[in-house]
């Protein structure tokens, strides 16, 4: 008996769907660009549940006939390509066939498709079953419904997120498509409630102020380069919380890794974060581009990578200059003096002389002693005594087992999260003399809108006051002070993107505004702040992890200190 076997129709459907469709966002990707290819001047999505109870699509484009309709929900059946070389030179969005049977097979679908007005077809599919093919009356155009996504692969659909990541991802994945094609009309509603609304417009510059709102793309500085068949065109902003990057090829809006990096790269200032928001597309000649390498087409090939990463690299860099002044080359200086401040020390702790020595190629800040007259210092068991700041960003303290380096932010990030946690009511806020409005993208101002209340606990006091605008009203009292809006770009950006772990909403934004609110690196501290900041330290339920899982000591054994010097 052979141990191969050639698999069912059904089997290997799943299989192309589990390739094909990750999620809802995945559903509406695939969906869009086939109404695009179709021709569409206008495509309207309606959401419930974030996509994973109900995907609708509808648009005007070209529709299909009985026999076509039946024939797309086969796999590989496609208009776009007939030839091995029209691999080559592809233009459509779509072109192996596999989007809507893979969909089909995963869900409950159901097509309504009319070429021509009132002659149309309905196709009813359950799970890779078409179970009902009848004819109905409609416009011109298609309209498909899928419901139910993954209810019968449960090994599937527990990797779907909340609603509100889904929808994220759906917003996200609609901006690409919008800014990649601004001459298609796009509207977005959820459960019911208008999210987007974006009208065609003849070009980028147009849409971006539908993607961003108005305010922000009159900030933005055009990009513009071309470097023989290659050509680079877009946006730069000033950068936001929300890190909003956008990378088109040929109207295809992709997440390239080689693409992407570049992108990074370029936009990355001496302090290693990106000084800018990105809107790129690239065009280049069909031939010179393979589509055909990714299962969700989500990334590309290049014949020559180098001329496309120059080209890239050239045309962030001019824009920048732009948008910055000219980038010039700058020497990062690890250990900066003392920043000025009026209290002479962070918000959480009292001011108190400084001193420093030389000691090599590094800084340590030297215990100072207690003014006569003073408390003792606190206690800093369990870590041990404090002896001095290294870099201006660790603090050292010996104990009978060794040295501790203990990052100063990190530790403090600890003592805030916890505090503002351990609240039992609101956290104390401080009331803005002027509301300030903002304007965000539609992915965040969908979050906004959701996580009002938790905001509000945590002292952040925000209104949305219609479409992407939003109203603060007042801020957390612990953090410095800071532009509102990028504030609530940054928490809500943290939020979308998973970059701060927790196992509640509540506990993810505490760890973003810890990490807002707690000193940073490059401050020199007081031996009284330090001795403070450890015995707060010592006083937290987890001492030794930030809110993000960094650790905030390390430990030095004396036996490995005396042998890497040589003493043993």
């Amino acid at each position: 008996m052979t141990r191969i076997r050639v698999l069912s129709d059904a089997l290997i459907n799943q299989i192309a769907a589990g390739e094909v469709v990750e999620r809802p966002a995945s559903v509406v990707k695939e969906l869009i660009e086939n109404a695009v290819d179709a021709g569409s001047s206008t495509i309207r999505v309606r959401l419930d549940g974030g996509g994973s109870r109900r995907v609708e699509v509808e648009d005007d484009g070209s529709g299909m006939t009985p026999d076509d309709a039946l024939l797309a929900l086969e796999r590989h059946a496609t208009s776009k390509i007939a030839v091995a070389e029209d691999l080559t030179r592809i233009s459509t969005m779509g072109f192996r066939g596999e989007a809507l049977p893979a969909i089909a097979a995963a869900s409950r679908m159901t097509i309504e498709t009319a070429a021509d007005v009132g002659d149309g077809t309905r196709i009813e599919v359950d799970f890779g079953r078409v179970v009902s093919v009848r004819p109905c009356s409609r416009p011109r155009g298609t309209r498909v419904v899928v419901e139910e996504l993954f209810s019968r692969l449960p090994a599937r659909r527990k990797f779907l997120r909340s609603e509100a990541t889904e929808l994220r991802h759906v917003l996200s994945t609609i901006t690409g498509i919008a800014f990649a094609r601004p001459d298609v009309g796009l509207a977005l509603e959820h459960n019911g409630k208008p999210l987007l609304h974006l009208p065609p417009v003849p070009d980028f510059a147009r849409r971006l102020a539908d993607l961003v709102g108005a305010q922000r793309a009159r900030q933005a500085r055009a990009i513009a380069h071309s470097a023989g068949t290659i050509a680079v065109a877009g946006f730069l902003l000033p950068p936001s919380g929300a890190r909003e990057t956008v990378v088109v090829v040929n109207d295809r809006p992709l997440r390239d890794r080689l693409l992407v990096t570049t992108l990074n790269r370029a936009l990355r200032g001496p302090a290693g974060i990106a000084e800018a928001d990105a809107f790129v597309a690239i065009r280049l000649p069909t031939d010179l581009v393979d589509v055909n390498v990714h299962p969700a087409k989500a990334e590309v090939r290049f014949v020559d990578p180098g001329r496309v990463i120059a080209a890239l690299t050239a045309a962030i860099t001019t824009a920048r200059a732009l948008l910055h002044g000219p980038v010039a080359v700058r020497r990062v200086v690890t250990v900066p003096p003392a920043p000025a401040r009026t209290d002479d020390g962070p918000p959480w702790a009292a001011g108190t002389a400084r001193s420093f020595r030389p000691l090599d190629a590094f800084w340590v800040r030297e215990a100072e002693p207690m003014a006569e007259g003073n408390a003792a210092p606190p206690a800093t068991w369990p870590f041990g005594r404090y002896i001095g700041q290294y870099h201006g960003t660790y603090l050292l303290v010996e104990n009978e087992d060794g040295l501790l380096l203990v990052d100063q932010h990190a530790a403090h990030e600890r003592v805030i999260y916890e505090k503002l946690l351990a609240a039992q009511t609101a956290a104390p806020s401080q009331r803005l003399v002027v509301p300030e409005l903002v304007e965000l993208s539609p992915a965040l101002a969908s979050l906004a809108a959701e996580l009002t209340a938790e905001l509000g606990g945590l002292g952040l006091e925000l209104e949305v006051v219609s479409g992407n605008t939003a109203r603060i009203h007042a801020l957390p009292a612990a953090l410095p002070p800071a532009p509102a809006a990028r504030l609530l770009e940054e928490l809500l950006a943290d939020l979308a993107g998973g970059s701060v772990p927790g196992a509640t909403v509540r506990d993810r934004l505490a760890a973003s505004l810890a990490c807002r609110a707690a000193i940073k690196k490059n401050w020199p501290l007081g031996a009284t702040e330090a001795e403070r900041l450890l015995a707060d330290l010592a006083g937290c339920a987890e001492k030794h992890r930030c809110p993000h899982g960094r650790p905030i000591v390390i430990r030095l054994a004396h036996a490995e200190v005396e042998r890497r010097i040589g003493r043993r």
